[in-house]
């Protein structure tokens, strides 16, 4: 795989360069602004395979803008605001994940900026090459804030918990899974912002002299197992409640909401046992529409290889 997209990028190099070279060395650049409307989804530990259930997407919105170096390359910004979820009630034929019992939902705003390859050559006011499939990676920042809703069952949960039931609850600082405990000293508080890589691809086509309609599929790769607040094992009930209380402990192990009874140590999933798998890091995806409007004109300008 990683051969291939070597060819790809190096072909899509000779080209471009033959392309400029057929353009008598002029560069010609131009600026866009607009904005995109889409749809937001999460890849994890409350998911099953690539393609998330239908039902767990959420909708995203954001700005952009574009600055067209070349025909075949444009280097991009972008600010999207996505809403992304997952729970284990979409796989209840997993006896796992109905026993876990786990979900989430949360806000992502993600900053990025990318470099896009135009491998068909683009010029936004020119009739020919008016319109190109393309290629694009880069860098993001993006902030997130796992949250689940606490639904408080009586003879199960403190009475004094009763006040919150069907509140949605920040997950981070209940250290769900032993983080900030004496017992735990490596399990740190997760950051809520964090670097992720946003590559994909897309098409773009020129509806006039200023207008441009695109739609592109993205992914981030990130670099946290914690979007979800699911990762590593479960710890000790005692260890949660005693450190962060009995709302953290109620969220620790959701398990006896469903039924399921708990052992001779009052556990349903004792210490140790798999909560999540901390060997694969989280994902999230935007897809969506841009529109974009051109501000700067297009110039042309001459320059040396």
């Amino acid at each position: 795989m990683k051969r291939a997209f070597t060819y790809i990028l190096i072909t899509g190099l000779v080209f471009s360069c033959l392309g400029l070279k057929a353009q008598q060395n002029k560069k010609m650049s131009s600026l866009e602004f607009g904005f995109f409307l889409g749809a937001s989804n999460y890849m994890g530990d409350l998911t099953e395979g690539l393609v998330p259930p239908l039902n767990r997407t959420g909708p995203a919105l954001g700005m952009l803008t574009r600055f067209e170096i070349n025909p075949y390359w444009s280097f991009k910004a972008s600010a999207i605001y996505g809403r992304i979820s997952g729970s284990d009630e979409d796989y209840q034929s997993d006896a796992f994940r109905e026993r876990r019992n786990l979900s989430f939902r949360s806000g992502v705003f993600d900053v990025s900026a990318q470099l896009e390859w135009n491998f068909l050559g683009y010029q936004s006011t020119r009739s020919t090459n008016a319109w190109s499939p393309y290629l694009f990676g880069g860098l993001a920042v993006f902030k997130y804030n796992p949250k689940a809703q606490f639904n408080y069952v009586e003879g199960l949960h403190d009475p004094s918990l009763a006040s919150q039931d069907g509140d949605w609850v920040e997950l981070q600082p209940l250290g769900t899974e032993g983080q900030e405990t004496k017992q735990f000293n490596d399990r740190k508080y997760y950051s809520l912002t964090q670097l992720a890589i946003p590559f994909g691809f897309g098409i773009k086509a020129q509806l006039d002299a200023n207008w441009a309609i695109g739609f592109e599929m993205g992914f981030r790769k990130t670099f946290t197992d914690y979007i979800d607040d699911v990762s590593t094992d479960y710890v000790d009930y005692q260890i949660v409640r005693g450190t962060h209380g009995l709302l953290a402990n109620s969220f620790r192990d959701r398990s006896e909401e469903k039924g399921f009874v708990p052992f001779e140590d009052g556990d349903v999933n004792g210490p140790g046992v798999a909560r999540g798998n901390e060997k694969t890091k989280d994902w999230y995806s935007l897809t969506g529409v841009t529109i974009t409007y051109r501000i700067y004109g297009i110039k042309e300008k001459c320059f040396q290889f």
